[in-house]
């Protein structure tokens, strides 16, 4: 039979006026709870991923797209690593010292990681005007002979420091006995960052990378390198080539690595929300299914004629499998739009703003093309399944009985 006849028939339906006005009430219902399942799906995952953007940029940012370490890393080893990478798109390059130390001064104590980097790296970590607080990004300050440190927000408030303070760096890993002082390091404070991420701005000191190797006994070797693209996405293929020609005594990390659990929390909560909302759309489909037998129900007369007619049971299956999948589809559908225009006006206007607990002063949307087919296959297929009895159970009317039915 002609596939546009049973689509007419299926629109005739969707638009007709029913007697029963519970059928009319629960099929609204049905298109209003699909829609706002499908809303709250699509802008769920657009935040998430915005939320995701923002903080892989901002640690990435301060950190590295790959990291190579290695026991006793030395400056031929960083020219041989350049010129392994001579090809490809480097944006910088440059070795560091990282250790966890103590900072001591007059009135408080702390234990921090302390990273030790070249006057240039520093300045392009801390290249965002809101990044430094007080003070400058150099390890230097004036009227003062000392080697200068920086460090974060939240870390120079609990120890009470300004600029211009003095304060001891100690490492305790050269302890061997109870006889043996810890070398100490004498610093000013000469720069104040806040990078707006809670571990770095609590736990992260910048001193400068001659001063590591000589606090922390390493001669002229290093603790590590750090390298940054131009793009850090799909990385995979540089790290392997780095792994087949260093070798097994260099560890090397990608940006993912380094912060496999961040991201993989953010992963999880992602798919979390998106099983978890999905359930919305189900709710709404048992509404569309309940729908549909009633409509049953009350066009079972004409159902039985139809047949009479010459129709076939797939025929008459395939008019109320048409008639949900309009129904649901088009609550799928308006409920995506919606979302997607109000997820396109935030990012561009930044009308939503956030509480300053969060350190971003608006709510990041990110909408992913692919979220939004994962959203149209979930909800069509729930669709599909959510009309697939109603559909089967008017297969199995009688054309006879059908016609005979009393209401």
């Amino acid at each position: 039979m002609n596939k546009n006849l049973l689509n007419w028939i299926a629109l005739r339906y969707f638009k007709s006026k029913k007697r029963t006005g519970l059928i009319s009430f629960t099929s609204y219902v049905s298109i209003i709870g699909i829609a706002l399942g499908s809303f709250a799906l699509l802008v769920t995952l657009s935040v998430l991923n915005g939320f995701e953007s923002e903080i892989t940029s901002r640690v990435i940012n301060l950190e590295s797209h790959i990291r190579i370490t290695s026991k006793g890393i030395s400056s031929e080893n960083i020219s041989s690593i350049k010129n392994i990478l001579k090809e490809e798109n480097v944006k910088e390059i440059y070795p560091f010292v990282n250790r966890k130390a103590v900072l001591s001064t007059l009135c408080n104590d702390a234990v921090v990681r302390i990273k030790a980097i070249d006057s240039l790296s520093l300045s392009s970590q801390l290249s965002r005007k809101s990044s430094l607080v007080r003070g400058t990004n150099t390890f230097s300050i004036p009227n003062s002979n000392l080697p200068g440190i920086l460090l974060g927000y939240h870390l120079a408030d609990k120890l009470g420091l300004y600029i211009g303070d003095t304060l001891n760096v100690i490492n305790p890993l050269n302890i061997g006995s109870a006889f043996n002082i810890p070398y100490i390091g004498k610093f000013v404070l000469s720069g104040i960052f806040e990078l707006e991420l809670f571990d770095y701005d609590e736990n992260l000191a910048f001193i400068e990378l001659d001063e590591g190797q000589r606090i922390f006994q390493l001669g002229n070797s290093y603790s590590g390198i750090d390298i940054k693209f131009e793009q850090y996405r799909n990385i995979d293929f540089i790290k392997e080539k780095l792994v087949s020609s260093l070798g097994e005594s260099f560890h090397i990390s990608s940006w993912e690595d380094l912060h496999k659990t961040l991201f993989g929390a953010m992963k999880l909560e992602k798919y979390g929300s998106f099983a978890a909302l999905c359930f919305i759309i189900l709710v709404a489909i048992f509404n569309l299914t309940s729908s549909l037998i009633m409509l049953v129900m009350e066009k079972i007369r004409e159902i039985g004629m139809l047949q009479a007619l010459g129709m076939n049971r797939k025929h008459i299956k395939s008019i109320f499998l048409r008639l949900g999948m309009i129904t649901g589809s088009l609550g799928l559908i308006i409920g995506l739009i919606i979302s997607l225009i109000l997820c396109l006006l935030q990012s561009a206007y930044r009308f939503i703003p956030l509480p300053p607990v969060y350190f971003i002063p608006y709510l990041p949307v990110e909408v992913h093309f692919l979220d939004i087919v994962y959203i149209l296959l979930a909800g069509t297929t729930l669709i599909f399944l959510g009309t697939t009895y109603p559909s089967w159970r008017v297969g199995k009317l009688m054309p006879l009985e059908a016609i005979q039915y009393e209401k």
